[in-house]
């Protein structure tokens, strides 16, 4: 995807939209409308955006005004899920309000096709202390009705939102129209395909900047992509500066340099990490005791993560501040990760805030010093050379790991004299798992046996973090998934609380018979990680990121009954991608009646990109394809 970086100096607030393109009035739906069946553009589609648009604009009290309108059709049964309209805005003081909701159905051929949607169906729900969401019910949706609903956004904030041409649904038409206050300067940058045309027009006297895109497909979800916003069609914008009241124009956050001078003197930001939080000198003092450096550290970061909860709000900066997030045990993950960093330096390490993006989030542009790139900050200790990430508010990872949710990524560590982007890297913990199965097959060709898997690095993490969430679904998700009929019992973990050892599993399982005529079948593809493809897609449009390095090993030793013998036994292969990126092998043999069988998987590289999906696609197509393999026995 190319990127275009463009900027707006000096832009004066004109208060009126000029639109480019004549949108039909809320309410008239036009017979071409109608008339859609199916997107051309993008053929498999459960429905389609006719258009959105939005402007924005200030008012005489400088708040923000958003007047935004979305059109769009469901075109198969699938969907009528579209149909679920919901706003969200954050509501805590007011900071955002949403007002002069409409809502208008249309079903062509019916009595009377256009319908206007009572305000009894529009309804607000607050989520937590931070957000609310407006809900539109709408009435008689299925295949062929065209949607439409028009709101307007207030804010207190003078904070320009990211607009996203592209969404899951292809999107026949998208505008944005931008009206920047007096004496205030913005940047923006457009992420979007060099396949794709935009039209951005500027109009410096009146101080707006209109943008459109038209025919965008729709991007949906595909096995290990990056985060969607990293490939979505979009425009992002941050404030670049402003002019005093005396002329001059001040500039901020146009380089590194200036996005750390801005953050350390933030009083949400900054300020925080020098507050003096209450929490005694007997605590302080018997953690400056400890002489371990790391073991300081360890012993710091677990005592914020049991004591101090996350409230689901992700922030860069505090929210409420570190004092108040110590009192309530509580606070945004900018609240929580900031007092970490406070009680970091306090018990002597050195440590500095860590803005990192997660893969979720999005990839940070190293030449662009937009703030907004990140998600979250974390905090980045410096110890004997090394670096350690720890996030107090994320799934628990151990000190000595990276956090699953950046690894991959690019960060900005904040700091008056070492700031830098950094990336965050591993190659030496990975997802790895060794299965061990011993086991019998009767003479009616069911198998019975015991398996014991060991999950080591960040194969624990997940695999605790299933456990943990849903002990019922555990088994289904990592065993009876691969074959019809396969019941697990008597499962045990070991374990469970010492980060430093594999995370074990040990339980029986069985397998019914397969038969066909006078031969049994036998699926040797047991817990191995890879039930089939994942890829099967024909087209992939985002990179693959597996984040992590892949290490899998599956030992089996089958006990065959007399009554019955190998047909014939598969061969002994070695697969390997070109850049020895995955490999893949498989070792068979059979002595004394005990069938002995190896599959070994492990990748050197997480990442692979886009053009190279059909050269991954194929490997995995063969690979499963081996592991599924089946052995055929017979009666001699």
């Amino acid at each position: 995807m190319k990127r275009f970086v463009c900027s707006l100096l000096s832009l004066v607030f004109i208060s009126l939209c000029t639109a480019q393109t004549t949108l039909p009035e809320p309410g008239e739906f036009t017979e071409a409308e109608k008339a859609i069946t199916e997107c051309p553009f993008d053929k498999e589609a459960d429905a389609v955006v006719i258009f959105d648009e939005a402007s924005a604009d200030t008012d005489e009290q400088h708040k923000l005004i958003y007047i935004r309108r979305t059109r769009l059709k469901i075109l198969k049964p699938k969907g009528n899920r579209y149909a679920n309209i919901s706003i969200p805005y954050y509501s805590r003081e007011e900071i955002e309000y949403i007002s002069d909701i409409e809502a208008y159905t249309c079903n062509p051929g019916t009595d009377p096709e256009v319908k206007r949607v009572p305000s009894s169906a529009i309804f607000r729900q607050k989520l937590n202390d931070y957000w609310s969401v407006v809900k539109i019910a709408l009435p008689n949706v299925q295949p062929g009705t065209i949607i439409e609903y028009k709101y307007i956004t207030t804010a207190k904030s003078y904070r320009i939102k990211d607009w996203n041409f592209q969404r899951e649904l292809p999107v026949m038409h998208s505008h944005f129209s931008l009206a920047v206050m007096p004496n205030y300067a913005f940047s923006y940058r457009v992420f979007k395909s060099e396949r794709l045309p935009i039209e951005i027009k500027k109009r410096e006297r009146e101080g707006r900047i209109y943008f459109e895109m038209n025919n965008i497909a729709g991007l949906r979800e595909e096995p290990f992509m990056d985060a969607e916003k990293d490939y979505l069609q979009h425009v992002e914008f941050q404030m670049s500066g402003y002019q005093g009241t005396f002329g001059g124009t001040t500039r901020y956050m146009t380089t590194w340099d200036e996005v750390t001078r801005e953050l350390m003197t933030d009083a949400s930001f900054g300020v925080q990490l020098n507050k003096n939080i209450p929490l005694g000198p007997e605590w302080l003092s018997s953690v400056k005791a400890i002489t371990p450096a790391f073991e300081r550290m360890s012993a710091v970061y677990n005592f914020v993560y049991k004591n101090i909860n996350w409230n689901g709000t992700r922030s860069i900066t505090a929210v409420d501040g570190v004092k108040e997030t110590w009192d309530k045990k509580q606070g945004s993950s900018g609240d929580v990760n900031l007092l970490l960093i406070n009680l970091l330096k306090e018990a002597e390490l050195e440590v500095y805030p860590l803005l990192v993006s997660e893969r979720g989030h999005g990839k940070v542009d190293p030449e662009t010093p937009f703030i907004d790139q990140f998600s979250k900050t974390m905090a980045c200790v410096l110890i004997a050379g090394n670096k350690y990430v720890l996030d107090a508010t994320g799934p628990y990872t151990p000190p000595f790991m990276i956090p699953f949710s950046v690894i991959n990524t690019k960060a900005f560590l904040v700091a008056k004299k070492k700031s830098a982007i950094i990336t965050l890297t591993e190659t030496k913990k990975k997802d790895r798992n060794l299965v061990l199965i011993q086991a019998r097959i009767d003479d009616n060709g069911a198998m019975t046996g015991k398996a014991i898997i060991q999950s080591d690095e960040y194969a624990r993490l997940t695999r605790m973090r299933a456990w943990q969430n849903d002990k019922d679904r555990f088994k289904e998700n990592y065993y009876t998934t691969y074959e019809a009929g396969l019941k697990v019992d008597s499962l045990e973990m070991h374990n469970l609380e010492n980060d430093s050892l594999s995370l074990e599993q040990q339980f029986n399982f069985s397998l019914p018979p397969t038969v066909s005529g006078d031969y049994k079948l036998i699926n040797l593809n047991l817990f191995s990680g890879i039930a089939k493809n994942p890829f099967i897609s024909d087209i992939r449009f985002t990179n693959i990121d597996f984040g992590c390095l892949q290490s899998h090993c599956v030992t089996e030793s089958i006990e065959l009954p007399p009554s019955l013998k190998i047909e014939t036994l598969p061969k002994n292969l070695r697969m390997i991608m070109p850049d020895t990126s995955i490999t893949f092998s498989r070792l068979m043999d059979v002595k004394d009646n005990e069938l002995r069988v190896k599959y070994e998987i492990s990748t050197t590289r997480s990442v692979f990109a886009a053009d190279e999906y059909e050269y991954v696609k194929d490997f995995y197509k063969r690979m499963a394809g081996i592991m599924n393999e089946q052995i055929v026995l017979r009666k001699p």
